[in-house]
């Protein structure tokens, strides 16, 4: 049984409530934080914002504290991000991984391409949300929103995410807090225009993140783009990537998701229309493509 366990802030990030509770507990090693948090010292999958063996945690918690299962999965993990695209039975063993103790096939049950984009190299942080942080709580935190893939802007404060000092392949191996030391940032900005394609498109995933529940299947989605698509006569490739670049932008489509500007049409069509073949869902094509056919 735990003596404490930091309450999580709003929107905080799971890897940081548990950075917080080894700078409170006076614990010198990564090593004894993970056994006195999870009983053994395996490396956890922090990297992706899916952690394992949070039953074993929850279930020493100390007595009279409120934080639940549930809590931790839906509001302080990337498992709403994740579980959009897979269907109820995919949802429930993606949840059972995280709960227990086996850790290697999290990625390939949550379907995260291998691609830059789903695997940052750094933390991100928003200087206003720091700063709020620390005037308000005495203190600052990871926020979970700055971790999604495709959200390049604080949707709060409408700046530019900063990357930190703190690698996320790192984030196994330690606990590197979201302090003043670490959270220097890049001097990334964005002008008006393409700050504002990026915020929308921010927003749209937060939207789509409380969306489809219960999903059916990839196979009724391919036919579903496929009717749409055809009935914006947008089925073919180039009149797709046109309507794309339309709609976002070259700058924002780039910004976002890079590796795909190679080959625009052939990757977007194939994500789409060969969706139900694939192993791996890029979660972002699909909310760049339903911004078009559902506006």
């Amino acid at each position: 049984m735990l003596y404490f366990f930091p309450i999580p802030y709003p929107d905080e990030l799971f890897y940081s409530m548990v950075c917080r509770y080894h700078v409170r507990s006076g614990n010198r090693s990564f090593r004894q934080t993970q056994l006195d948090l999870f009983e053994t010292a395996g490396t956890k999958q922090y990297y992706l914002g899916l952690p394992n063996n949070l039953a074993t945690l929850i279930n020493q918690l100390p007595f009279g504290s409120s934080l639940t299962l549930n809590q931790l999965l839906e509001k302080h993990t990337l498992f709403p991000y994740y579980q959009t695209f897979l269907t109820n039975r995919e949802v429930k063993r993606l949840r059972e991984l995280m709960e227990g103790k086996e850790s290697k096939s999290i990625a390939q049950v949550a379907k995260i391409p291998k691609l830059k984009l789903y695997y940052p190299d750094y933390l991100r942080f928003c200087p206003q949300c720091l700063a709020e942080d620390l005037q308000q709580y005495g203190e600052t935190y990871w926020h979970l929103e700055h971790q999604f893939p495709g959200i390049k802007v604080c949707l709060n404060h409408r700046v530019g995410l900063q990357n930190s000092r703190v690698l996320v392949e790192e984030m196994g191996k330690g606990f590197m807090a979201a302090d003043e030391e670490n959270c220097v940032g890049d001097g990334v900005s964005y002008d008006g225009e393409v700050l504002q394609g990026l915020w929308v498109f921010g927003k749209v995933i937060e939207g789509k993140m409380r969306e489809r529940r219960g999903f059916k299947g990839l196979e009724g989605l391919r036919d579903e783009y496929k009717q749409g698509l055809m009935k914006l006569g947008l089925l073919e490739e180039e009149r797709l990537v046109a309507a794309m670049l339309e709609r976002y932008g070259e700058g924002v489509l780039r910004l976002i998701h890079p590796e795909m500007m190679e080959n625009l049409g052939e990757y977007v069509s194939g994500c789409l229309l060969g969706c139900d073949l694939l192993q791996e869902v890029d979660r972002v094509v699909h909310w760049f493509v339903e911004g078009i056919i559902l506006t």
